[in-house]
């Protein structure tokens, strides 16, 4: 009888050893330093993009000049353009759009998708204006190419809990995605709220509550769901929800990677430790299995983009912990 225990015991063991679904650790770690990139003017950094060789810059206050495009051989200013208001060829309330197209991609503020190539010395160049014809608009998509986008509807009052597959032609959703709870209005509250990223051929969503990321093909077919042992908070309300811990917080979709900063703190307690260095970069390949992870031997970005051309990370803080016109740079050493 007691053999048989054994082997009852070590057959279930094994059974739930092939089974979890917890993905493995990282093979390697570093430990990142950080440089600074000065800004040139009084610059407060909303948005970032990178075009190699370029970097183009949104900022929060500027009316005259929202875009700013940096070389990021010598970060020298090139360019400024953009003056707010609505007037022709003024921008209303603009969002600088992430893509792996090699144009420039801005959401104007009321709907239409305009593209901007930049020319070899800085200076961007009108391409095209589409207007989305879907009614909840273009904001927060993450375009998969020049027209097609998905759209995560949080804050949305017609479909929320949903990512929409579209293209800026579309009346309709192709395809729908649901992550959440419908009936859950405020998003943000959500156990299951996240944020959506797209490429040519995949659509990421990264939860800000779960230590999860979901990798898809471009028709949201599941392609693998990475899951690492994190306790998920039991019960997230208005009241409470800056209280919460969070997980993964931000993120960046290249060509060749999935980068993003896990947590592991509530907003409250990261928001008012500006030296916080508790955050954790985390790099998939594009099939979700992990990469390496890096630890700051400095302040952690709150948004960042990567330069993949030469693996370097760009970020600022929304709140203090750097110098006043400077972004955080930080070199990828372990990645090619």
């Amino acid at each position: 009888m007691r053999i048989y225990n054994y082997i009852v015991f070590f057959c279930c063991f094994f059974f739930a050893s092939c089974t979890s679904s917890y993905s493995p650790d990282f093979p390697r770690e570093e430990i990142l330093s950080p440089e600074l990139m000065p800004l040139q003017g009084v610059t407060i950094p909303n948005g970032l993009e990178v075009k190699h060789p370029f970097l183009i810059v949104e900022n929060y206050k500027r009316t005259d000049s929202i875009f700013h495009i940096y070389d990021l051989n010598n970060y020298v200013l090139k360019s400024a353009f953009g003056v707010k208001g609505r007037g022709p060829n003024e921008w209303l309330s603009p969002w600088l759009v992430r893509t792996q197209l090699s144009d420039i991609l801005i959401e104007r503020g009321d709907d239409v998708a305009c593209r901007l190539s930049i020319d070899p010395d800085g200076a961007p160049i009108f391409v095209s204006a589409e207007r989305s014809n879907y009614i909840e608009g273009i904001a927060n998509a993450a375009f998969i190419n020049d027209s097609l986008y998905v759209l995560d509807t949080y804050g949305s009052f017609i479909s929320p809990g949903y990512v929409h597959l579209l293209t800026l032609k579309d009346e309709l959703p192709r395809k729908s995605w649901k992550y959440g709870d419908p009936s859950i209005i405020y998003r943000h509250i959500d156990p299951d709220f996240g944020e959506v990223f797209a490429n040519a051929s995949r659509i990421v969503f990264n939860y800000n509550f779960k230590k999860q990321i979901d990798f898809m093909d471009i028709e949201f077919n599941l392609i693998k769901r990475v899951r690492f042992r994190y306790t998920p908070p039991v019960a997230i309300t208005e009241q409470n929800q800056a209280e919460v811990k969070k997980s993964y917080t931000s993120g960046y979709l290249g060509k060749r990677y999935f980068y993003t900063l896990f947590q592991g703190t509530s907003w409250t307690e990261y928001l008012y430790d500006y030296s916080f260095r508790g955050s954790i970069l985390e790099v998939f390949d594009l099939d979700g299995n992990p990469v390496i992870k890096y630890r700051f031997d400095g302040v952690a970005p709150d948004s960042f983009v990567i330069d993949e051309e030469t693996f370097t990370l760009y970020g600022f803080k929304y709140y203090g912990g750097i110098p006043e016109d400077h972004l955080l740079v930080y070199q990828l050493k372990g990645l090619s």
